[in-house]
């Protein structure tokens, strides 16, 4: 059993006495760069999500570009558990990047980012979406950069992974440049659905990290690399950019609707990085898989939707 960023304590044969708290396990995707430092350590529930679109909250309903957001019974708590119906979008930041409780991770620096989800059922077209922005790409156009001209903004976006265009994961990096409306973009389309399938009622860890040194992401599941990608797919921009995080259950187009339980979020950066360490939990395990058919505890739609 793994624990992220916990403290824990054990029984030993002389009797239940708190224990030397185990080394921290550092995720495969994470280690693997060095990024040791857990900065985002959430079991998301329904009750950290903002009433409204900004304030001191973890979550926030709906993009900056999106009005009106998503109504708050797209969400509710299932056995501890965040759950999201269709049409159902949250991010980590406020809409007027004030700052919230949860930090924005520094390109400058590099990250990992992984999330632990499943959904109700696998039918083909649930489009489950973990990934990030950058919050420079705003209202106010913060991601217009000296020497460029006027209005011409560029930004990174990374999709962490996105359901069914596949059989497995869909991992993607995607530049984009421009002056509105004419954006021009690119993506890393040669190498990123992984052809592993992958049975989304089940729960599992899909993670993804950001190299600024050398230009490079890297998608992993359950703690497997599947892929990555370099220049010119990934562009010095997002050295520049901060990023937050964002749960999305979209659809192929049907529009049938589902559930989405998160159970997970974690972000790692380098030991070096200023950012707080996430607050450490006591015997911190993940949630019991499943498929969200048992009681609902919060408000919102039945889990057992679709």
């Amino acid at each position: 059993m793994l624990f992220h960023c916990a403290v824990a304590t054990m029984c030993i044969t002389a009797g239940c006495t708190a224990a030397a708290a185990p080394p921290l396990t550092v995720p495969p995707g994470a280690a693997a760069l060095g990024y040791t430092k857990c900065v985002i350590n959430e079991r998301p529930t329904a009750a950290d999500i903002a009433p409204g679109s900004n304030g001191n909250y973890k979550w926030f309903s709906g993009q900056w570009w999106v009005s009106p957001p998503p109504s708050l019974d797209h969400y509710w708590t299932q056995d501890g558990v965040l759950a999201l119906s269709l049409g159902g979008d949250l991010v980590s930041t406020p809409r007027d990047f004030s700052g919230g409780k949860l930090p924005l991770l520094p390109g400058c620096d590099g990250f990992y980012v992984e999330f632990d989800y499943w959904l109700s059922d696998s039918d083909p077209d649930r489009f489950p979406a973990v990934w990030l922005m950058p919050a420079e790409h705003n209202r106010a156009k913060s991601d217009v950069y000296p020497g460029d001209p006027p209005e011409f903004e560029r930004w990174m976006e990374l999709d962490v992974g996105e359901g069914n265009f596949g059989p497995g994961l869909m991992g993607s990096v995607v530049y984009t440049w421009g002056i509105y409306p004419n954006w021009e973009r690119i993506l890393n389309d040669y190498n990123h659905i992984s052809p592993l399938p992958l049975d989304r009622s089940q729960k599992h860890t899909f993670g993804a990290s950001y190299d600024p040194i050398h230009r490079l992401a890297t998608w992993w599941v359950d703690g497997v690399k599947q892929m990555s990608a370099g220049a010119p797919y990934v562009p010095e921009v997002g050295a520049k950019q901060h990023f937050y995080l964002i749960i999305s259950a979209q659809s192929h187009g049907a529009q049938k609707p589902y559930s989405m339980f998160v159970s997970g979020v974690r972000a790692y950066v380098p030991p070096s990085s200023t950012l707080p360490a996430a607050p450490a939990e006591e015997a911190l395990v993940p949630s019991a898989e499943g498929t969200g058919t048992s009681s609902k505890t919060g408000t919102g739609i039945p889990a057992t939707s679709g």
